[in-house]
């Protein structure tokens, strides 16, 4: 699955929707921040040019309504709708000059989100494997039966989840950064100084790397608790036509045989105990999501 943008919690939702139909729009955090557009500031030519058509356009219109007010209405009648005429085309050609001059909104939204959001292109290769596994991971868990249903631990999910995709995304974002930093320098010629400054470089960007990777294992190890729960969840749904078997089978074993019976209510009842620690279990793995680092 294609690597997808990383949001910051308090990007609204409306500027991630858009995202979904204009991605051209975003700018990666390694670009600097876009710069307020208008039509004005884009096309300063065409606006202009297009301002003069509609100002011939509104003259033109005005002095033919003049005429036909002229020929066909009472003289004070004729100039008070010529001047309501005039009124109305100063109106809307005040609307059409502000508009021009007003930034689009979704550039506007992309602008001021700017740093709060993370584009594919803002990772390298391996930090976007990592990030596609802790996506998939919440993925995972948001999109489960137990929690749909509210069985895990609701706030957990809804607002840590997010805060620790962006704090991963943040730290990869970085590494990609530096470690594209470094390959820049090495390019050169290698000398004993040179790598006595870039060891100690490589050996911090390895232990970051490792410790983003141990974080993304405890989100991979809650969403399998979770996959788990969900699965002895959906077992048990299965035991709801349970009476229905039973039923089958009374009229076809001998009378008096309550083995199989027995034998459907014992794993009912075992399946109940799956289930349950199975949810427990997956509570306990989120819970530690939040502990501090």
């Amino acid at each position: 699955m294609a690597l997808e943008p990383v949001f910051a919690p308090d990007v609204p939702l409306q500027v991630r929707r858009l995202y979904e139909r204009k991605p051209e729009l975003f700018v990666p955090a390694g670009r600097p921040r876009p710069k307020r557009e208008t039509s004005w500031s884009t096309a300063p030519g065409a606006t202009f040019g297009s301002l003069l058509v509609w100002l011939a356009i509104c003259v033109g219109g005005w002095i033919l309504g003049l005429i036909v007010f002229a020929i066909t209405l009472p003289t004070a009648v004729a100039a008070w709708s010529a001047l309501a005429l005039a009124v109305v085309a100063v109106v809307l050609t005040a609307g059409v000059a502000v508009s021009s001059a007003v930034e689009d909104r979704g550039h506007k939204a992309v602008r001021l989100q700017h740093g709060k959001y993370l584009l594919p292109e803002d990772f390298d290769e391996e930090a976007g494997r990592v990030l596609g596994r802790a996506q998939r991971a919440v993925r995972t868990v948001l999109g489960a039966t137990v929690t749909q249903r509210g069985l895990l631990d609701e706030m957990q999910n809804e607002l840590v989840l997010p805060e620790q995709l962006w704090d991963i995304g943040q730290v990869l974002h970085e590494q990609s950064v530096l470690r594209a930093r470094q390959r820049d320098i090495a390019r050169g010629m290698a000398t004993a100084e040179l790598e006595a400054v870039l060891g100690p470089q490589r050996r911090a960007l390895t232990r970051s790397a490792d410790a983003i990777k141990r974080k993304v294992e405890l989100l991979e190890r809650y969403a399998d608790r979770v996959r788990s729960a969900d699965a002895a969840l959906r077992a048990e749904a299965a035991l709801e036509d349970g009476d229905r078997y039973i039923e089958l089978l009374a009229r076809t074993e001998p009378a008096g045989d309550t083995s199989v019976v027995q034998g459907f209510a014992d794993e009912a009842a075992a399946l109940r105990d799956t289930l349950s620690r199975s949810i427990e279990s997956a509570r306990a793995a989120g819970r530690t999501l939040a502990l501090p680092d």
